[in-house]
């Protein structure tokens, strides 16, 4: 499986997860245990920032990947490439 895919699959799940919490958060206001309400809400907002790592994350290789084709379509080899990534040109 490609990395893309990898990080789409993980975005997908942290968003169930969230949806998870919300439901446990209401619940747990609903019967009076607060401290376990606050902690839904923490892990929601550590998810939803997990979230907008892992997009950035996702837009990067996306964009990598495009940049890679576009190389391959000038007739610039894979290998020269990897050798300017491994320079940090």
């Amino acid at each position: 499986m490609d990395h893309v895919k990898k990080l789409e699959l993980e975005i997908a799940a942290k968003k169930a997860c969230i949806e998870d919490l919300q439901v446990a958060k209401a619940f747990h206001r609903q019967h009076g245990t607060y401290n376990l309400a606050a902690e839904c809400a923490w892990r929601i907002k550590k998810a939803e920032h997990a979230i907008r790592r892992l997009e950035i994350q996702l837009q990067d290789n996306k964009n990598f990947g495009r940049l890679i084709q576009d190389f391959g379509r000038r007739g610039i080899s894979l290998k020269v490439v990897k050798k300017l990534d491994n320079k940090n040109i």
